[in-house]
C-alpha cells in the first residue's frame, strides 16, 4: 500500500564542512533539554525559506557556558522528519561546523544534529529550511461526497433542542462574568464549555476557543484564557471536545481514561470516528452562542491551536456563520503524508492498522473525510495562521498544506526555530487580526493572552 514517492530523490546534493565518511546514526539516550539551548542550529537565511534548488548552509555550533564540549556531532537530514535523505558525522572546528543542501521540489528540509558523546547534557540542535513554501500540494485527496455527508451530519442539528444549561463560577476578575455551559449534541451527548464576558456588556463579539487535543479540560486551570478573551471586549466560549463536565471529580478521571487515545477511536468508519460528535457539538456551539441575547449579530470568530487550530478552521468549513479565523500549528491533517514519505499531523500514525506500520485503506478512506486539508479547501472567511519550521508535532509541511489549500483571504506567519508554539510577532499579529474583523478596541500586544495550545499531544 506504500506509494512510491517523489521527494525521495528531491535531496540533489549535500556538501559538509569538516565532514567524516557518513555512517548511521547512533542512538542516545532521551533527554529533555529542548532544541538548540547548548547546540545550536540556524539557516544562513534569516526567513529560512528558499527557492527550489537553491542551497542552504546549516550553520551548527556550541552555545558558551555549555556543560561540555562535543569534538563531533552526528547529523540527519529528512524531509520534515518523515523520509530519511543523508546522514554523517561533522568535527566542530573553533566550536563550529556547516552542513550545506538543497531541494530540487518544493518541501521542508529539516536538519538534526546530535552529539556522539554527552548527548544527555547537550540534547540536540534542530533547524529547517522551506524550499518553494506555498507552492507544497497537500498528499489529502477530497472524497467526491465529502461536502454532502458533512451536509448530512450537520442539516439535521438545528432540530434537536438546545437545552442549554448555564451555572455561575466563581473567579477572581470582579469585572468578568464566568459560566459553565453545557447544549445538546448528537447521539443523546452533550457539549460542555467556559463562558465569559466583561460583566453586564451586550452587543459583544463571540469569539469560540476549540480544544487542544487530550481529555481535558480539568477546570479552569486549563480554561484560564477565556477569562482573558473575555477582557479583551468577547463573548467568548472555550469549548471541551467530550461530553464530560469542565471540572473532573476523581469519578469522572477513572471513567474518562479508557478514552485516552479518541483520536484513533472508531477511525475504521467516517459514523463511527470519535471526531464526528466533536466537529458536530462545535456546531452546536456556534448554535448556542449565536442565540444568545448578548451577541451583536455581526463577528464570530473560531480560534484555536494544534488540535484546536484544526478545529478552528473545520468549524468555519462546516458553519457559514463563522466570519474569520485564527489557527496555531493546526493538527488534524495531511493523514495521508506518511504514503508519500511526508510527515502527518498529530494524531500521528492515523491511517496505519493495528500494527501501526502498515497504512489500513478502510481508516484511509474513513478519515479523508475529516482531513483538515479537505475541510480548507471550503473557507471562505479570512484566516491568520502561524506555524514553526521545527514543529514535530504538526510539521510544518502539514500546515502549509492546510494553508496552500484555503481559497480565502490568508495570512501566514512561517517562524525560523519554533516548535509547537506561537512566535513572537503573532501577539500583535492576532492583535490586529482580532480589531479588524471583531470590531474590538485595540489592545496592547502585552496584553494579548497567549494562544492555548491545550494539552501536550497524545501518544497512541
Amino acid at each position: 500500500m506504500r506509494m512510491a514517492s517523489p521527494f525521495l530523490s528531491a535531496l540533489l546534493c549535500v556538501a559538509v564542512s569538516t565532514l567524516s565518511a557518513a555512517e548511521p546514526a547512533k542512538s542516545v539516550s532521551p533527554n529533555t533539554i529542548s532544541p538548540n539551548t547548548w547546540i545550536k542550529a540556524s539557516t544562513d537565511h534569516p526567513d529560512a525559506q528558499y527557492e527550489v534548488g537553491e542551497k542552504v548552509s546549516f550553520l551548527v555550533s556550541v552555545a558558551a557556558k555549555a556543560p561540555a564540549e562535543p569534538a563531533t556531532l552526528e547529523w540527519t537530514l529528512t524531509l520534515d522528519g518523515a523520509t530519511l535523505l543523508k546522514q554523517g558525522t561533522i568535527t566542530l572546528e573553533d566550536g563550529k561546523a556547516m552542513v550545506e543542501a538543497t531541494l530540487d521540489q518544493p518541501g521542508v528540509l529539516r536538519l538534526k544534529v546530535t552529539p556522539t558523546h554527552d548527548a544527555a547534557l547537550l540534547g540536540i540542535g534542530m533547524a529547517a529550511a522551506a524550499f518553494a513554501p506555498y507552492e507544497i500540494a497537500p498528499t489529502a485527496t477530497l472524497p467526491s461526497d465529502f461536502k454532502e455527508f458533512w451536509e448530512a451530519q450537520t442539516s439535521g442539528l438545528s432540530r434537536i433542542p438546545l437545552d442549554p444549561k448555564v451555572s455561575p463560577v466563581d473567579q477572581p476578575n470582579l469585572g468578568i462574568e464566568l459560566y459553565e455551559v453545557s447544549f445538546a449534541n448528537i447521539d443523546g451527548r452533550r457539549s460542555h464549555g467556559y463562558l465569559a464576558k466583561p460583566k453586564g456588556a451586550t452587543s459583544l463579539p463571540i469569539m469560540i476557543s476549540q480544544p487542544g487535543m487530550g481529555v481535558h479540560p480539568n477546570g479552569l486551570k486549563e480554561s484560564r484564557w477565556v477569562i482573558a478573551n473575555a477582557a479583551l471586549g468577547f463573548l467568548a466560549l472555550d469549548m471541551s471536545a467530550h461530553d464530560m463536565p469542565m471540572e473532573l471529580t476523581a469519578e469522572d478521571e477513572a471513567r474518562w481514561k479508557k478514552f485516552v487515545g479518541y483520536p484513533y477511536i472508531g477511525s475504521d468508519d467516517r459514523m463511527t470516528y470519535y471526531y464526528r460528535h466533536v466537529f458536530t457539538g462545535m456546531v452546536r456551539g456556534i448554535d448556542y452562542m449565536t442565540s444568545r441575547p448578548d451577541w451583536n449579530h455581526k463577528a464570530v470568530i473560531s480560534v484555536g491551536a494544534s488540535q484546536g487550530g484544526g478545529l478552528a478552521l473545520i468549524a468555519a468549513a462546516l458553519d457559514p456563520r463563522i466570519t474569520a479565523v485564527v489557527s496555531v500549528a493546526p493538527a488534524l491533517g495531511e493523514h495521508t503524508g506518511p504514503l508519500h514519505g511526508r510527515p502527518d499531523a498529530a494524531p500521528n500514525n492515523l491511517i496505519m492498522g493495528r500494527d501501526k506500520k502498515t497504512p489500513d485503506p478502510t481508516i484511509i478512506a474513513a478519515t479523508a473525510y475529516y482531513d483538515t486539508v479537505n475541510f480548507a479547501r471550503f473557507v471562505k472567511v479570512p484566516v491568520l495562521m502561524s506555524s514553526g519550521l521545527v514543529d514535530t508535532a504538526c510539521p510544518p509541511t502539514t500546515v502549509l498544506s492546510i494553508y496552500n489549500s484555503l481559497p480565502c483571504p490568508k495570512q501566514l506567519d512561517l517562524v525560523p526555530l519554533l516548535g509547537h508554539n506561537q512566535g513572537p510577532r503573532f501577539a500583535e499579529l492576532r492583535n490586529r487580526f482580532l480589531m479588524e474583523h471583531a470590531g474590538i478596541a485595540y489592545p496592547a500586544g502585552k496584553a494579548s493572552p497567549a494562544a492555548n495550545l491545550g494539552a501536550p499531544i497524545e501518544k497512541k
